[in-house]
């Protein structure tokens, strides 16, 4: 039986999207360490003070979700969420094949390309992740035949790597022009 796209899943696509953004916001790039230095004497005792006292760090300004592009995917989400949820459905309904997961995230994909084009790069990746993870935890898990149940955290885990792999492959090295 085919379900429908709902207002409850729209909100919380929507609520999973702006999480993903504050985290990936939130990721802080780490320089690498400087050589260590051989302490002299005048040194060591500065060292030693830095050791009981904790570094102050430098606050760190998180970008909100951007709240204009909240109607653009909600008007996104009312067209093509039915057609999404039956692409998720159908793939986990027999005959089952593995292989077949990792469809979703490029009907997904394609859905958002074309529908969303003004959506790009890192906000689009976590876009995509965030509905092909709805889609296969709230409709394709249910679906799945007994002996692929166990294995359906591990086919989530390849559809969302096979999502980084092709944005690293594709995505990033595209050269914007």
């Amino acid at each position: 039986m085919t379900q429908h796209a709902t207002k409850a899943d729209i909100d919380a696509i929507l609520k999973a999207r702006r999480e993903a953004a504050i985290e990936q916001a939130t990721q802080i790039a780490v320089p690498a360490l400087p050589q260590k230095k051989t302490p002299t004497p005048e040194t060591a005792a500065v060292i030693a003070q830095s050791i009981t006292q904790p570094a102050s760090l430098p606050s760190v300004q998180v970008a909100p979700a951007n709240p204009d592009n909240d109607q653009d995917i909600t008007r996104f989400l009312e067209d093509h969420l039915p057609m999404l949820i039956k692409a998720a459905q159908d793939i986990a309904t027999p005959p089952f094949h593995m292989g077949e997961v990792v469809q979703l995230a490029t009907v997904v994909s394609q859905a958002v390309a074309a529908g969303l084009p003004q959506v790009k790069g890192a906000e689009a990746r976590a876009l995509v992740v965030v509905l092909v993870r709805y889609l296969w935890r709230k409709y394709a898990t249910p679906l799945l035949p007994p002996y692929a149940k166990p294995f359906a955290g591990m086919l989530e885990t390849l559809i969302v790597t096979g999502i980084e792999a092709a944005y690293q492959l594709y995505v990033k090295r595209k050269p914007q022009g």
